[in-house]
């Protein structure tokens, strides 16, 4: 459990949704979670000066290529927060905003990868809801498949959805 003295780490991701309600995700095989593969969002942390929307849509070309207006991705839809610890050991209080964006599909250029990343990501793949129910690896956030359901639906909250965090 992160405590109240930890420095805060905070992040924009964004749940890159195509027209077939396939989401983006990253795969990492074995290295983020111990003896397990997991599935994460495009995203990344907050830089000096910078917005929740102006670090998304940066993530968001830096991960992908893809370049999106930070106006594009509307309101924040979800949230969480929990323990952290960098690679460089230093442990964090994460904070996690996530926002929803429908794109045209599109193969993701992944040579804007910083060194750190391309270690951690495997392979991307667009993932339906049934592919997600049929993994076996972690899919963060832990709750996604359930959001997405909602968002899918035409849901877009008043307040970001609290997801849960999982300490690992």
């Amino acid at each position: 459990m992160a405590n109240s003295t930890d420095p805060v780490r905070r992040s924009a991701r964004v749940l890159l949704v195509d027209g077939d309600d396939r989401v983006l995700l990253f795969f990492n095989q074995g290295s983020v979670v111990p003896g397990g593969d997991s599935y994460f969002t495009v995203g990344g942390g907050v830089e000096a000066g910078e917005s929740l929307p102006e670090t998304a849509v940066r993530e968001v070309f830096e991960e992908t290529g893809l370049r999106v207006a930070p106006e594009a991705l509307g309101a924040e839809v979800a949230r969480r927060e929990g323990p952290w610890i960098a690679g460089d050991g230093i442990r964090y209080r994460a904070e996690e905003h996530y926002f929803f964006l429908r794109v045209n599909r599109f193969e993701p250029d992944l040579s804007g990868l910083e060194a750190g990343e391309r270690n951690e990501v495997a392979r991307c793949a667009w993932l339906s809801l049934a592919d997600l129910d049929a993994t076996d690896a972690i899919v963060f956030p832990i709750g996604l498949p359930g959001l997405l359901k909602r968002l899918f639906a035409g849901e877009r909250p008043e307040a970001p959805i609290e997801l849960p965090w999982v300490d690992l």
